[in-house]
């Protein structure tokens, strides 16, 4: 990761945390997603021509865009308890996280920014779909600590004392954000009694991903 990467994720981080106040503020998420948007606009940018392995922007990174995309209409849900419609959108959205990495390994287009760009707009999503969740009420504010997990993670990473740097992203990480998508999902629809535990328990499980991330992230480097 190059010093200007390095600079944008700490940044992108600040600005997150920033906008998730000024949706709470403005009872809106549709300001705060538009942030995140704007800003891994600004990662593309830096990015420009080392995409893919050939240089090009690649099938998979324009799935990723377009899962970017569908995120930022997801804050949309905000204005009134979200139903089936988003829960839907939550799913493709999902979906379409497994169908770019597929592309990615079939057709050899695995790179640096691709990861960077998939994890960000993973991160994007949870933090979107706390502000839908939490702003109408279907959820308690437990539901933010999930959407600010990943943002409170980089910054704190500048602040602790040396050495740290971050964790590359784990096999137990990824079930792990599976998980809170999929309870993201059941309280977007949401199912009769169980969603509320469903998400507290997904909620618990990606705190204890981000503590296991901390504690890689000082591991002495081998």
């Amino acid at each position: 990761m190059t010093a200007q990467v390095r600079a944008w994720s700490v940044v992108h981080a600040l600005v997150m945390l920033l906008a998730a106040p000024l949706a709470l503020t403005l009872h809106d998420a549709r300001p705060a997603a538009a942030l995140g948007g704007t800003s891994l606009l600004a990662l593309l940018a830096l990015y420009r021509g080392r995409y893919t392995p050939a240089g090009g922007f690649g099938a998979a990174n324009t799935v990723t865009l377009l899962r970017m995309l569908l995120i930022v209409g997801l804050s949309g849900y905000s204005a009134s308890p979200p139903g089936p419609p988003a829960a839907l959108l939550v799913l493709l959205i999902l979906v379409l996280d497994g169908i770019d990495g597929r592309l990615a390994r079939r057709f050899s287009l695995a790179s640096e920014f691709g990861a960077r760009f998939d994890m960000e707009c993973d991160a994007l999503l949870v933090f979107v779909s706390a502000l839908v969740l939490y702003l109408p009420g279907r959820l308690g504010a437990f539901i933010l600590v999930a959407g600010l997990l990943r943002y409170a993670y980089v910054v704190g990473l500048l602040v602790w004392p040396e050495p740290t740097r971050e964790a590359p992203r784990s096999s137990f990480g990824r079930t792990a954000f599976t998980v809170m998508v999929l309870s993201i999902a059941a309280s977007m629809w949401p199912i009769a009694a169980l969603h509320v535990q469903f998400a507290i328990a997904a909620t618990s499980l990606l705190v204890y991903s981000f503590a296991r991330s901390i504690y890689a992230s000082r591991a002495p480097v081998a």
